[in-house]
């Protein structure tokens, strides 16, 4: 009875089998490969006694006449949804073509829908007739019918085997098949992740500036079908010819090789057949390289032409052109190879600081970039990962959606993705933001590697992966190489990819968000750029103000306040608790001198809590690479997420609360603190903050320090002007008339320059006072030293300088130039005379022409007692212009 159940269950599965097919077919979706190794091996295998029957295509390319061999019952098949007899003739005259009788003694012809109810054409009958081997019409074409009839044939436990291969093979089809019918839904459950990531500040998308290299690298990776024609364009634009005409005058031999041939070939329709591609073309430009490379200027050009008498003329005269031509030849091919490796590649890891906006930059492409271009994409937040049981969170993670198929490993749930993909024609990836945020990283670096070898084994299956960069170093680098080199891009640091003018756009599109209304000064808006962090940090406590004109940035009130704003958002019986957490962090800092992160032993389930909600935002404190070793298991490390917000904080607690509880261990601690790593940091919050708040014993210790000349001139730009005194004025006076090196000279002159607020205790004047009463010999060693720099050779860059600096106000609107003030319009004056001829004439002559104007009437009055001879020529110069 079970017999008989099986064989009608087998037959009944055929039959769907060969139905499934013929749809397929009139859909254009069949692919004879996938049906092969998943389905019609295994079966075969059994019913034909094949132990070791292979898909041939495999051992080589476009194998002819046959799909199926197997080398030890030396027995061959063609699988065809083609019933025709010319198809059969075909197969047959191949087979003969290249005498794959020497390889096999049977040949079988599978008809996947329904073959013809007979085979008489006359031409087939010869041919099959004629065959190397003995090839029958009638027992040798078959078709579902004929397979079950043999079916019937096989002892039961085959018969069993077969029966359950056939059902395995439908359980997952029918999975397949819903999961299409339901894919969309499951996106759109992936996609709600984006929302809660926008949910939580996660994820901004208004102030996302996309990085133009980084989108461009990720399109050949995530959509390599849609962009690698632009890999053809290249390698059809690349020519050798201008560079073989130089080989030949040189009496050098040509390099004879022609990249066209590797885009001859009719372009790919399917990701298989480009990586196929693809591999002939990075050969192609790897051969291509090894014939250029010797003769850059890092190859052995000069030693193997220059060292011959009957060479070493040609090779003096045409050595530019050759090693440098040459070198441009191979950097254009690695930018084409580049291109290639992309599109291979299986991983897009992107690492870097905190703060940098890999969340942004992988939250933006699944939203806007694979949306617009349809690629189907599973997105995984890694912190929600913490919410699973390893051994198998990711999995567990992606089956948690109502429309997730079940799945028991990787294999399940990348054969149905890769399916799904290979009907879209378009990879289908997995984006991971921020592995290191899995709190059990040791099981996670285990777990990932077995996610990624399985997902590497699948044509169609990409990942995106972010990380922190301290963490991928300390815990992830030898997951991913050498293992995963083969496969991966890496992206070290977005915001190194950044250009000013992606700079300047996020800027903009912070403000924007955060409803900002006001006015920076360039230097203002230049720190904020360049410190991402900082400009979040700026923006939330700004939110929705109107902030006026902001001159400068004064990073301790920035950090003050956004502390005040976090401790806030805390219930009024919890803020002091909060800063009193955060005090015992900066404690056990000091306490066991280790600035980088400290283990969260000794601390209460409720500052855990409290750790865990700064934790949460990502600003004040971050979780940390875990330590290593049998006493620190368990234990979870953290430290400050922003170094000088650490800075600050050590330093906040130390003015407020160790100097009144332990006035000695303050002493001490500046006795030790020039072996610390953070020394020039904590030193300089630790000088303003005692300033700040009047607390004359940290002061002194401050003031005492035989290095506090240095601190206090690195220090200027932060000492606000409410904390500004005389003694600031006179100390800034005596450096300017005596200062320790050009360096020193250089930073203190251009700190006045900026300084244009003359209510401020330091500001312009000081520069235009000390400019003033300078000699011509003086004067042009102090202009010399403000726009010089110690990467100069000439001698006269900082001639170039003055000028640049003096164009860009000969460039400025009237409003702008009359906008500068009196005291800076004043100051250019002393740069005319050290500046090209044609600056210096034209600044003379916007002076002249802009009497009317107050600002640059008083600039000029303001330079009549200078001491400079040459400055007094501009003077009269310009005096002349007027009358």
């Amino acid at each position: 009875m079970r017999r008989q159940e099986l064989l009608t269950k087998s037959s009944g599965l055929l039959a769907r089998f060969a139905f499934d097919v013929r749809v397929k077919n009139s859909m254009g979706l069949f692919d004879i490969n996938t049906i092969s190794e998943d389905l019609l091996i295994p079966v075969f295998s059994v019913v034909f006694d094949c132990p070791e029957l292979k898909n041939q295509n495999k051992i080589q390319m476009n194998f002819p006449a046959i799909d199926l061999g197997c080398s030890i019952s030396r027995t061959s098949l063609q699988i065809t949804s083609d019933a025709s007899s010319g198809k059969a003739l075909k197969t047959v005259e191949k087979f003969e073509e290249f005498d794959l009788g020497n390889e096999f003694d049977r040949l079988l012809i599978y008809v996947l829908t329904e073959k013809q109810k007979s085979y008489s054409s006359k031409k087939l009958v010869e041919a099959a007739s004629g065959c190397s081997i003995k090839f029958s019409l009638e027992r040798d074409i078959i078709d579902y019918q004929n397979l079950s009839q043999l079916l019937s044939e096989l002892p039961d436990a085959k018969l069993e085997t077969v029966a359950d291969i056939l059902e395995r093979f439908f359980v997952a089809e029918d999975t397949s098949r819903k999961f299409r019918t339901e894919l969309n839904a499951f996106l759109d459950v992936s996609a709600q992740k984006i929302e809660d990531e926008k949910n939580s500040k996660k994820y901004i998308p208004s102030v996302f500036v996309e990085t133009t290299k980084t989108k461009e690298e990720m399109r050949y990776f995530a959509n390599p079908l849609f962009f690698c024609e632009k890999i053809d364009d290249a390698l059809t634009e690349f020519s050798l010819a201008q560079y073989n005409r130089i080989l030949k005058l040189s009496h050098m031999e040509p390099i004879d090789f022609d990249l066209a041939n590797a885009t001859a070939s009719p372009y790919p329709k399917t990701i298989p057949e480009l990586y196929a591609r693809l591999e002939t073309q990075l050969d192609s430009i790897s051969r291509v390289k090894e014939h250029l490379f010797p003769y850059t200027y890092e190859g052995e050009a000069e030693k193997n032409f220059a060292s011959h008498d009957y060479l070493s003329g040609y090779w003096e005269v045409f050595r530019h052109s050759l090693t440098y031509g040459g070198m441009g030849l191979v950097r254009s091919l690695e930018d084409i190879q580049k291109k290639a490796e992309l599109a291979n590649a299986k991983i897009f890891l992107i690492t870097g600081m905190a703060g940098q906006g890999k969340t942004n930059f992988i939250c933006d492409l699944v939203e806007n970039q694979f949306r617009q271009f349809e690629i189907p994409t599973i997105f995984v937040p890694a912190r929600r990962l913490n919410d699973y049981p390893g051994p198998n969170r990711l999995l567990s993670y992606i089956a948690n959606n109502r429309y997730s198929p079940e799945f028991g490993d990787p294999h399940d749930l990348f054969q149905l993705l890769n399916a799904v993909a290979a009907d879209f024609g378009k990879p289908f990836i997995i984006a991971i933001d921020g592995i290191n945020e899995v709190g059990d990283l040791d099981g996670f670096v285990s777990e990932l590697r077995v996610f990624l070898e399985a997902l590497c084994q699948y044509e169609y299956i990409k990942v995106v992966i972010s990380c922190r960069s301290e963490f991928f170093d300390h815990k992830f680098s030898g997951l991913f190489a050498p293992q995963f080199s083969e496969f991966m891009h890496r992206v070290r640091d977005l915001r190194s990819n950044m250009s000013d003018e992606n700079k300047l756009q996020l800027f903009a599109s912070y403000l924007d968000h955060f409803k900002i209304r006001g006015h920076l000064s360039n230097y203002s808006q230049r720190v904020l750029q360049d410190d991402l962090i900082l400009l979040r940090i700026f923006c939330d406590i700004n939110e929705g103000q109107e902030i006026g004109f902001v001159p400068d940035i004064y990073k301790g009130e920035i950090f003050e306040r956004y502390l005040v704003t976090k401790i806030q958002e805390f219930p009024n019986d919890k803020r002091q608790e909060a800063i009193s957490t955060l005090y015992q962090v900066c404690a056990k800092m000091l306490s066991i001198e280790d600035f980088a992160q400290i283990a969260l032993n000794g601390f209460s389930n409720e500052q855990r809590q409290i750790i865990d909600k700064f934790i949460g935002e990502d600003i004040v404190l971050r979780r940390e690479v875990p330590p290593t070793g049998l006493s620190s298991l368990g234990l979870s490390n953290i430290s400050f997420t922003y170094d000088e917000m650490r800075d600050f904080l050590l330093a906040h607690f130390v003015i407020n609360r160790l100097s009144k509880d332990d006035p000695n261990a303050v002493d001490t601690m500046f006795e030790n603190i020039k072996k610390w790593p953070i020394h020039e940091g904590f030193f300089r919050y630790a000088y303003l903050l005692a300033r700040k708040q009047a607390n004359d014993h940290v002061k002194a210790l401050c003031e005492n320090s035989d290095d506090f000349p240095r601190h206090y001139l690195n220090n200027l730009p932060l000492l606000s002007p409410e904390i500004q005194s005389d003694g600031d004025v006179s100390w800034v006076r005596e450096q300017l008339r005596n200062p320790v090196n050009d360096r020193d000279l250089r930073e203190l002159c251009w700190f006045l320059f900026r300084k244009r607020i003359q209510t401020d205790h330091l500001n312009i004047q000081i520069l235009l006072d000390h400019l003033l009463s300078l000699d011509d010999m003086k004067l042009e060693a102090c202009v010399k030293a403000m726009f010089s720099r110690s990467s100069d050779y000439r001698g006269e860059e900082w001639r170039d300088r003055a000028s640049h600096l003096l164009n860009s106000l000969l460039k400025s609107s009237h409003e702008d130039q009359a906008g500068v003030g009196k005291t800076a319009l004043a100051v250019s004056l002393f740069f005319a005379p050290y500046a090209h001829w044609d600056e210096s004439e034209a600044i003379m002559n916007l002076f002249a022409e802009m009497q009317e104007v107050p600002e640059f009437v008083e600039a000029l009055k303001s330079c009549e007692d200078t001491a400079s001879v040459r400055v007094n020529a501009c003077l009269a110069e310009i005096a002349k212009g007027v009358s």
